[in-house]
This record gives structure tokens, sequence and C-alpha cells, in this order.
């Protein structure tokens, strides 16, 4: 069975144009316009202490890279976006037994509610066919 994933498709020069500049729009972004930040940041704070040195773009990109990948190591998985499987946590089976039996429970009263229902609206019948023939008698 062969399966075809086209998700993006690239159609001739304008296609790969276009493609270009999403890449380049989108590492300037989220590299260039955060280390250019990082960096004038830097100079402003390095014009206050004495000797502290003057930092390029090249110099903020890493910055930046330092920042973020630490932001993102301390985060423990609480990210909004990650990489890697849909749940984090292994199914607790103990659990979802608890909450098969929950389920279970309430099937079972509603269906005792029904039969109680049931059996009320039987007698409500029955009560007004009784008292219909009593009426007809006399």
């Amino acid at each position: 069975m062969k399966r075809n994933y086209n998700i993006i498709k690239i159609s001739g020069f304008k296609g790969i144009l276009f493609a270009v500049f999403v890449v380049g729009c989108l590492i300037a972004g989220f590299l260039t316009f955060p280390s250019w930040v990082c960096m004038h940041i830097w100079n402003y704070i390095s014009g206050f202490i004495s000797g502290m040195p003057q930092m390029t773009l090249l110099h903020g990109a890493i910055l930046w890279c330092i920042i973020a990948l630490s932001i993102y190591a301390l985060n423990q998985g609480n990210f909004s976006i990650s990489f890697g499987g849909v749940s984090q946590v292994p199914p607790n089976e103990a659990r979802i037994k608890e909450i098969l039996n929950q389920i279970h429970e309430r099937n079972s009263n509603l269906a005792n509610i029904d039969k109680v229902l049931n059996s009320e609206i039987e007698k409500v019948i029955s009560d007004e066919s009784n008292s219909d023939d009593k009426v007809e008698n006399q």
C-alpha cells in the first residue's frame, strides 16, 4: 500500500523562491532579531561598566542561543512546544481500571433508575386503568 504524504508541495522557481523567503523570515524572526536585541542590551549595559567588551551580531546570536537553550533545558517538559511523544506520562493501569469501574457504576445506577421509573410509570398506568374501571362500573 503506497502512502502519499504531500504536506508541502513546491512547484517551480516561484515555489523555491517562496520557500527561501519563508526560511529567511523564520531565521530573521527567531534568530537574528533576538540576537540583535541581546547584542544591544549587552552593549548598553557595558557602557556603564568599564572594561566590558562590545558585542557583534555573532556574539549576540551565541548569547541568544545560550539563553534559549537554558530556558528550554530548565523547563523540564513544561514547555508549550516540545519534541517527542504525545503523552509524557505512561498510562497507569490502576487508574484506567478505576475509571472503567466508575463508568460501570454510573451505567448500572442509570439502569436502576430506568427500572424504577418504568415500574412507577406502570403503577400510574395501572392505577388510572383501575380508576377508569371503577368509574364505568358505577
